[in-house]
């Protein structure tokens, strides 16, 4: 937060009260205002935030290849779909801030209306309200893809590498699920907390745009700060197995095509630093990772921004990474035009990417996976799976079924579609 900030003092001590309850209170308050929120606790940190938009009008940023700047926004909290050409992407404000342990929020000076919602927020923390949240009609370009029609799409990516089309494509596929009729927005938020410590767990509900929720295990562009350095950060992910047996890190075995998927998705990492004459970075990997009941195989990639003389290389990798060859394909454009022709539905925010931006001087970007959308009484999961040459129809489709469990398993639910 920056200087404008002022420590808000009257009313109860805020951390006497369990998280999902002022996170619930965040929301309710959200709803009733028409405002937008987002919450989020990042991977291997105890603390989690919660972040409230008092503008009367939703922000947004200009769509990602119009060139806006990670380092001139305010603090807040970004939202983008997978397909931003022609869509601005969604921007939560941090106006009002409370992050977990601390005794009181946090509002800004300029923040609107900031007295007005934060008497409603405590209002609201005082009730044993159920959660409600910003809901949308499902897009008519939403699609649920068996398996004989998912099976059908990847039979037609391995033909088309076989072709030279392209290295490697991710197809993806949607479900409906209905939801069990004591679903709380706010409870689940805190599960997938406890469930997943190692992925980057978030909430954003915006008034038009709708609700989503993840726990995503890929960092696509942070920007830190470690031993007084600005520093950079984004890894290659790719591969998928279950976590089973004793010392499941230890004794993962990857298939040639695995292996070969999480390289191509680093040497794309890679030839983006030659795009733009970077040579100083330090790579770390692969090796086998735990993202909840998944494995995967990791590289990370980070660079000392100072000694690069590079303060904004966020903000251009994050242009030359989006959409990353781990949920799009290689090359892009040819992998990318291959997904618009055979998915037939709108990812919409999946394989898009959301994080907080400029938060205590830090920003964190992850690639929205293992995630949904929430409806009324229903939800939306989303899966892709990443198809090479040697790729397996039935497997792929089994591998979206062991991704889509990341959040089916917290809901109770039926499959719908």
């Amino acid at each position: 937060m920056k200087e404008s900030e002022v420590i808000t003092s009257q009313g109860a001590n805020w951390s006497e009260y369990a998280f999902d309850n002022i996170l619930r209170a965040f929301l309710n308050t959200s709803f009733h205002h028409q405002l937008s929120v987002a919450a989020w606790r990042l991977p291997n940190q105890p603390t989690q935030h919660v972040i409230l938009d008092t503008s009367d009008n939703i922000s947004s940023t200009p769509a990602q290849d119009r060139g806006w700047q990670l380092e001139d926004l305010s603090p807040g909290f970004v939202a983008s779909p997978f397909i931003n050409s022609d869509e601005k992407s969604p921007y939560v404000r941090a106006d009002i801030y409370y992050q977990s342990g601390k005794s009181a929020c946090q509002t800004t000076s300029n923040a609107n209306q900031a007295t007005e919602v934060y008497n409603s927020l405590r209002r609201q923390l005082k009730q044993s309200n159920s959660t409600q949240i910003h809901t949308v009609p499902l897009s008519n370009l939403f699609s649920c893809a068996g398996s004989a029609t998912f099976s059908n799409i990847v039979a037609n990516a391995v033909e088309a590498i076989e072709q030279g089309d392209f290295k490697k494509v991710v197809p993806s596929r949607s479900k409906l699920v209905s939801l069990a009729d004591n679903f709380d927005a706010a409870h689940t938020f805190q599960q997938l907390c406890e469930a997943y410590p190692a992925a980057f767990v978030s909430l954003f509900s915006i008034p038009g745009v709708g609700t989503w929720m993840g726990a995503s295990p890929e960092i696509l562009v942070s920007t830190y700060s470690e031993r007084q350095r600005k520093m950079f950060r984004t890894i290659a992910l790719a591969g998928t197995q279950p976590v089973q047996g004793k010392n499941p890190l230890k004794n993962a075995a990857w298939r040639q095509k695995e292996i070969e998927e999480q390289a191509m998705v680093s040497r794309y990492i890679i030839n983006c630093f030659k795009k733009i004459r970077l040579r100083e970075f330090d790579e770390d990997g692969p090796k086998t990772t735990a993202a909840g009941n998944l494995l995967h195989l990791r590289t990370d990639f980070t660079v000392d921004m100072e000694a690069t003389n590079f303060p904004e290389l966020g903000s251009v990798m994050l242009r030359l990474l989006h959409p990353t060859s781990a949920v799009c394909g290689m090359p892009k454009a040819t992998a990318l035009e291959f997904i618009q022709q055979q998915e037939g539905y709108d990812r919409s925010f999946f394989s898009g990417f959301l994080g907080p931006v400029n938060m205590q001087d830090e920003t964190h970007l992850f690639v929205n996976l293992r995630c949904m959308q929430l409806l009324d009484q229903q939800a939306a999961l989303y899966a892709g799976a990443g198809v090479t040459i040697d790729s397996e129809p039935h497997r792929e489709w089994e591998e979206t079924e062991m991704k889509m469990r990341t959040m089916q398993q917290f809901l109770m639910i039926d499959d719908q579609c």
